[in-house]
């Protein structure tokens, strides 16, 4: 369920127009302009299946929110479930009307700091299942009505609370930043939704005509979710709550999840 899936910042957000950034505890979403030029959807490689048990990342995901649990077949053909697609409140029984939406688009990404990143961080961030806000399924029309727009251009009908502050949570998770007409939306929206905290100012970084290698995209504790998937077995993570978690699988479940 998409409420269910918030995962919690660190610390309460502010956007503010005319200043330069939002902090979640020391993660900061800093304002400026985006790279418009050079984005393929090539350049984010996925579906994968991370745990090679036979089921990709999207439907890795349409089995994690079924509110009825669908029947998986050969090569992971999913028949019967049931989901309830968060964009628009609508309940869906047939899994190929469903997309699983990324979050923070792809396009959007790369224009806001994925440019700079290496083949394999775009791949991890586009068949993210270690933080259960990244991924959602939906409604295809309401997918692609989103389309690679940020909040300033388009808007869920339902739950927009929700969906800015999961917006917000994957740009600080990846170091991303927020154009200024999306960072005077994300204001509004941020003092409408009562998410409003203290801020620490940033400079904005300049973008460069061409991509050049950066670090990892990083935070400084690797925040999880109880039971979600991951990815490699063995890592290591900690729940919003303090509690360390591995990654691994059960006697029970052959796919990895966090667990204690």
């Amino acid at each position: 369920m998409y409420q269910a899936r918030v995962l919690a910042l660190i610390s309460t957000l502010l956007l503010c127009t005319g200043q330069t950034s939002v902090s979640a505890s020391t993660h900061e979403l800093v304002v400026a302009e985006d790279k418009l030029s050079g984005y393929k959807r090539s350049a984010f490689k996925h579906w994968i299946d991370a745990d090679r048990n036979g089921c990709n990342t999207r439907a890795e995901v349409l089995i994690e929110e079924a509110i009825v649990k669908p029947k998986i077949g050969p090569k992971c053909k999913l028949t019967g479930g049931k989901w309830l697609s968060a964009f628009d409140g609508k309940t869906i029984t047939n899994a190929p009307q469903l997309d699983v939406d990324h979050m923070v688009p792809l396009a959007e990404a790369w224009r806001s700091g994925a440019w700079k990143w290496t083949a394999a961080q775009r791949q991890a961030f586009a068949n993210d299942l270690e933080n259960s806000e990244a991924l959602i399924a939906v409604t295809a029309s309401t997918n692609r009505s989103k389309g690679d727009k940020d909040p300033s251009l388009w808007m869920p009908a339902k739950d927009q609370c929700v969906y800015t502050q999961n917006w917000i949570s994957v740009k600080i998770k990846y170091s991303l930043t927020a154009d200024p007409q999306e960072a005077e939306k994300l204001n509004s929206l941020v003092s409408t939704c009562g998410l409003d905290g203290t801020t620490e100012i940033a400079s904005v970084p300049e973008v460069s005509p061409e991509p050049t290698q950066s670090a990892e995209p990083s935070v400084s504790v690797k925040i999880i979710t109880p039971g979600a998937f991951c990815a490699p077995a063995g890592a290591t993570g900690v729940s919003k709550t303090g509690v360390s978690y591995t990654c691994k699988t059960s006697s029970t479940d052959t796919r990895n999840r966090w667990r204690q």
